[in-house]
């Protein structure tokens, strides 16, 4: 009897475990957060613990000799923060060869610079075609700073300009909630970059016209322009994120004061506009930071697809030329750690063979079955073309903020059999006469020739006679 109460003890462990480590992300909650100071922790409690409600994160420093990404050959992490960027000698196993593994494993980074980041950080971020300003920059903004910067103006705010020219946040909804977007404004002291032209990279967070990036020297810490800065403008990134191929997501931020408490609690006062909030919108945005590259937020799949003759419902691996067709694909959001229908109203659909013979923009329906259905269905009737082949049937959509689709069917269309052909068609008329003058031409030439006699044999045959 008592070893019977053990094992239903121990199932009963294994089944709350089993609730307890249940992930509301897409790819998993096991995170690795690097810091390069255990003291540092402190810094950002507030951030540390309102992941932890969700994720278990495991602390450690860059130079940790057991510290490893892989065991057996499988990722150890689904999710790397990386606080560490002053520290200049990781171990081998967390290098920048190491990170560029793990993302290509399906791995997420989210990564925090400063002034004095690190060369190992440097060559990272340049695999993905981004550039971090020189050593001891600063992002300077003379017109919009905070009131407690004290002449340094290297606290600069960064806030939504109601869809002006000047916006310097990403109006993108897959990425930042409405309630970041037009929230409180964003603190930020750190270092710029400049953006490449990748297409896999997504500006989230940038500076304003008036502000530059620049080396700040001296015990006042002020700016000496005396040169042309690096970047300037709406080209220095402050936030960017980066989606691969495989989907896997990286978030680099210039300031790592960014998710500090200080930065999170504290009122925004600024100075040249005398706008004034109690609090920054810091907070509220790291998280929808964290819930985009953590794939809590974004995450869009395709759970089925279909097509058939008009009419009919059967799905054929072979159709004809000319043929009409229904093709419907059904896609799902990932969004409040559920999925739902996901409401893009941009999604094509492409015949090909080696180039596009048809691209058409799918239809979304209703969702009528439930308001709680996880998917919606988008469709579209198109004609095949008078070309037959092998064909690709393929939904490439791939848009800032939301992971890839690219769903492809092949089938086969073939031209007409012999006896398919249309007959008596109004445009063959003109031959179908020709053909028939020639006909009764010929049997009346026939008809006379052979019932026709000559006359001057006929005479001679009556005068032998």
């Amino acid at each position: 009897m008592r070893n019977l109460n053990i094992l239903l003890l121990f199932f009963l462990v294994i089944l709350l475990s089993g609730f307890h480590i249940e992930s509301k992300s897409t790819t998993g909650d096991r995170v690795l957060v690097l810091l390069d100071k255990e003291a540092d922790k402190i810094l950002y409690k507030k951030f540390f613990a309102t992941l932890e409600k969700e994720n278990k994160l495991s602390y450690k420093l860059p130079t940790d000799s057991s510290l490893d990404l892989f065991e057996f050959g499988e990722r150890k992490y689904d999710h790397v923060i990386n606080f560490a960027p002053k520290t200049k000698k990781y171990v081998d196993k967390v290098n920048p060869l190491s990170l560029i593994k793990f993302m290509n494993s399906g791995g997420n980074i989210i990564l925090a610079t400063t002034s004095k980041t690190s060369e190992n950080i440097r060559d990272f971020v340049r695999e993905f075609d981004i550039e971090i300003d020189d050593k001891d920059t600063f992002v300077i903004d003379h017109f919009n700073y905070d009131i407690s910067d004290e002449g340094k103006h290297t606290l600069v705010i960064i806030d939504n300009n109601k869809g002006n020219s000047d916006d310097s946040i990403t109006n993108n909804p897959a990425i930042l909630s409405k309630k970041v977007i037009e929230g409180s404004p964003i603190l930020f002291r750190g270092i710029g970059h400049k953006v490449g032209s990748s297409p896999l990279l997504a500006k989230i967070l940038w500076g304003r016209n008036t502000s530059y990036s620049y080396e700040v020297r001296g015990e006042d810490q002020k700016s000496i322009v005396d040169q042309e800065p690096f970047i300037s403008g709406n080209n220095i990134g402050l936030v960017t994120a980066l989606q691969a191929r495989n989907n896997a997501r990286i978030t680099l931020v210039g300031s790592l004061d960014f998710f500090s408490d200080r930065f999170f609690d504290s009122p925004v006062h600024n100075v040249i506009t005398s706008e004034k909030f109690p609090k920054s919108g810091n907070e509220d945005f790291a998280i929808d930071l964290v819930k985009w590259t953590f794939q809590k937020k974004g995450v869009i799949k395709v759970t089925s697809r279909q097509h058939h003759k008009e009419g009919e419902t059967e799905q054929l691996e072979t159709y004809r030329i000319k043929d009409n067709i229904t093709y419907t694909i059904e896609i799902s959001e990932y969004a409040n750690d559920q999925w739902q229908a996901f409401n893009g109203t941009d999604v094509q659909f492409e015949a090909i063979m080696l180039d596009p013979y048809i691209r058409k923009t799918l239809t979304p329906l209703p969702v009528t079955s439930s308001p709680d259905s996880e998917s919606r269905k988008f469709i579209t009737n198109i004609q095949l073309p008078d070309v037959y082949g092998v064909f690709t049937f393929r939904v490439n959509y791939k848009r800032p903020g939301y992971t890839y689709i690219d769903d492809k069917s092949v089938v086969a269309i073939r031209p007409f059999r012999h006896n398919e052909y249309p007959r008596f068609i109004s445009a063959a008329y003109p031959y179908y006469t020709v053909t028939a003058s020639m006909i009764v031409a010929f049997l009346t030439f026939s008809t006379v020739w052979i019932f026709n006699e000559d006359s001057s044999i006929k005479n001679k045959m009556k005068k032998t006679n």
